[in-house]
Order: C-alpha cells, then structure tokens, then sequence
C-alpha cells in the first residue's frame, strides 16, 4: 500500500464523500456532547477528574470533525476562531470546562 500513489481524483472522491457524511457526524457529536456534559459532574475528585477528561474529550472529537469539514470543502483553517458559530460554540464550551478546572470540587 505505500507504493500505492494517490490521484488528484481520488482526493477529490475522498472529499466529496466526507462533504456528504460529515455534517450528520458533527450533529451527533454535538448532540452527544450537550447530553454528557447536560448532566452534574460527580461529586468525588476521581470521578469529577474522569468526567472532565471525558468532556474534553469529546470537545475534541468534535474540532477533528470540523477540521475535516474544512478539508472536504476546501478551506483553509479559519485563523479566528470566533469567524463561525460552531468555532463559537466550541470556545464557550472550553471557556466552561476552564471553569470547572478552577473548581473546589477538584481539590477533594
């Protein structure tokens, strides 16, 4: 397979299916992530330190996706992450996860 070379066309057929199978992959990651982190985190350091790791995780999983999106259309990384939405989304999401990191609950 490493002697295998890549064609333009088979590029552009990579990209083409993933324009087409990646939005629904984002959706369900997105919605995936607001049903995790919907509920309390753990009370115990442990298991809030896991829900953490977990939740962050998933954050990104979720950035990858995008990352990927950007690629099959063609699009260079946005260099501000504030350009659209769902990079909005996601800063608010970390900016909330940063808050847990500062929380008492750790330090149990």
């Amino acid at each position: 397979m490493a002697d295998e070379q890549w064609s333009p066309d088979d590029i552009e057929t990579l990209r083409s299916g993933l324009r087409g199978a990646l939005p629904a992959r984002v959706r369900m990651a997105l919605d995936g992530y607001e049903r995790f982190t919907g509920d309390e985190p753990p009370a115990d350091a442990k298991g809030f330190a896991a829900w953490h790791a977990a939740a962050k995780a998933a954050l990104a999983h979720v950035e990858l996706l995008l990352k990927l999106v950007r690629w099959a259309e063609g699009r260079a990384e946005t260099a501000d992450p504030a350009e659209t939405g769902i990079d909005r989304l996601l800063a608010q999401a970390r900016a909330a996860l940063t808050e847990f990191d500062d929380d008492p609950q750790e330090d149990e």
